[in-house]
């Protein structure tokens, strides 16, 4: 019995095809094939065609190259965006995986980390199967602003996005085309500058309030969690500015309400969220319970819209019509839009809060330089819109926390038709994902990417950074449209907290990503314990 010949593969991990009866075999089994000896008129078949494959790639090596300047030209520009290089495209290189299940598993293990992983190991565009799927991930800023900018009609929001309209229905981030444009054009007015910045007393009053109830915790010597604190705040504050409704009397049941909804928006890949809707599982029974009670939520603050006249977004979504036909949003269209802004508006800040926080309680030095700039520009006082404008470390040290823990981290799309990113080619059909988590940690970008420094958003540091470097909130015509107010909010928040507290983490304490394929929130309580900043020399 002769030696075991050895399995050649391909990258997409298929054996290679041999005269041989052993790979022959193999290769049927993978395919699923019947089996074919290598003998009778199928082998003779196939044992022409090879000779005459071997016979035209002699005639082509016989053939002299082209030397011709045109040829030159052609061959020696780097592929481009959209086009083929001459040779023809090339394959990303990226892991094998397992047979039928691709990545699969190590993804669902931990998504951010093997993500990571696979920027370092193969580059800034890499290449997976998932299962039946291929799938890409793209990290350079070029083809980033390929997929959101330049080319963005060919990339659709993904199959993800499908368990946002379970909860959201059809509003502004699940919407697309026609409809999206309408819903975008409507509400853009309330997240304006102007609108903004009409909201910081809001804000700093919910705040307040918060530091309230902590001051009493410090009396007590007992610990916060940021994140049960942030989403309340966030929450309230929301709620307030775009609404006019106080929902400070519901806040334990929609705390409760929204930690469900958000477990049904950012999918974990279980089983269970690919059954049909209509089925009655425990899932789907609660998809229809929060559902009920959002109604009744929007029923109430469209109640109080119209015997107060507050909230900015009630009026708007109300005065809304049909770009096309002229008729006003129906009561779902109102409904769908007011609880999409509700849900994501408050969920994304508020994590992006607990991260700033958690942030400069664990770097001193940064600690430090943030309370110098606050003790000389606000003194004791609140901030006020004006003086927001000047805290200039205080942004620095929100955006580099934004860098590095960016709330939505994950923007799957869909490439409609085949394409190039950054010389490899993107078929039709298959999917693109793009992350600011770690496109924000790429080594080719970012110097010593894993370290804490608010220096890199100096306007120097920003002139020399590549667009679509860093990209917190998305980018191209569907940026998040409530980026401006997240940023304020967190301006005030940082602010406010660091001026009355110092905050230090529970020992012990570990923090990870949650294990959403989408954001970025903290898997479990984020706890704190604080430190009264009275009687301290704030500067």
């Amino acid at each position: 019995m002769g030696p075991r010949q050895p399995v050649h593969r391909d990258p997409a991990g298929r054996a290679d095809a041999a005269p041989d009866a052993g790979r022959l075999r193999l290769r049927a089994r993978l395919y699923r094939l019947p089996h074919r000896p290598p003998c009778g008129p199928g082998h003779r078949r196939e044992r022409g065609d090879r000779r005459e494959r071997r016979e035209r790639r002699r005639r082509h090596a016989r053939t002299p190259p082209d030397r011709s300047a045109a040829a030159v030209t052609t061959t020696s520009t780097p592929p481009s965006h959209g086009t083929a290089a001459a040779e023809g495209p090339r394959i990303a290189p990226g892991p094998r995986g397992k047979p039928g299940f691709g990545s699969l598993v190590p993804y669902r293990r931990d998504p951010a980390q093997f993500l990571l992983r696979l920027q370092r190991d193969h580059g800034q565009l890499s290449r997976m199967r998932m299962g039946p799927y291929t799938v890409h991930l793209a990290t350079s800023p070029d083809a980033v602003r390929r997929v959101l900018v330049e080319n963005q009609a060919n990339y659709v929001r993904g199959k993800l996005y499908e368990q946002f309209r379970l909860v959201m229905g059809t509003g502004l981030l699940t919407s697309d085309g026609r409809a999206w444009r309408g819903h975008r054009r409507a509400v853009q007015p309330a997240f304006a500058r102007s609108a903004i910045e009409a909201i910081v007393p809001n804000v700093v009053e919910a705040t307040s309030e918060m530091l309230a109830r902590w001051e009493a915790a410090e009396r007590a010597g007992e610990p916060v969690d940021l994140v049960a604190e942030m989403m309340r705040l966030t929450l309230v504050t929301l709620s307030r500015s775009l609404f006019g409704y106080d929902i400070s009397a519901r806040t334990a049941l929609m705390k409760e309400v929204v930690d469900d909804s958000i477990e049904v928006m950012f999918p974990h890949g279980y089983v269970s969220e690919m059954l049909p809707t209509w089925l009655p599982t425990s899932r789907n029974r609660l998809i229809r319970r929060n559902r009920r009670i959002y109604d009744e939520v929007v029923a109430d603050i469209r109640a109080n819209h119209a015997a107060t006249g507050e909230g900015v977004l009630v009026r708007l979504a109300e005065e809304a019509r049909d770009p096309e036909t002229g008729e006003p949003w129906s009561d779902t269209e109102i409904r769908d839009e007011l609880l999409t802004i509700y849900l994501a508006g408050h969920e994304t800040t508020a994590t992006a809060a607990c991260w700033t926080l958690h942030s400069v309680a664990t770097h001193r030095w940064v600690r430090e330089e943030l309370e110098g700039e606050l003790a000389r520009a606000l003194g004791g006082s609140a901030p006020d819109v004006g003086e927001l404008a000047t805290l200039d470390y205080t942004r620095m040290v929100i955006e580099e926390s934004l860098r590095l823990y960016p709330p939505i981290w994950l923007y799957p799309r869909d490439a409609v038709e085949d394409d190039v990113l950054d010389g490899y080619h993107i078929p039709g059909g298959s999917s693109v994902l793009l992350s600011p988590l770690v496109s924000h940690r790429n080594p080719e970008v970012w110097e010593n990417p894993e370290e804490f420094d608010p220096s890199r958003f100096t306007p120097e540091a920003a002139k020399g950074r590549p667009r679509m470097a860093y990209f917190p909130f998305g980018g191209g015509p569907r940026m998040c449209i409530g980026n401006l107010m997240a940023t304020l909010e967190l301006k005030i928040i940082l602010a406010m907290v660091c001026q009355r507290f110092r905050l230090e983490p529970v020992p012990g304490e570990l923090l990870r990503y949650g294990d959403s394929l989408i954001s970025l929130r903290p898997m479990s309580a984020m706890w704190v314990r604080l430190r009264s900043r009275e009687g301290t020399d704030h500067g």
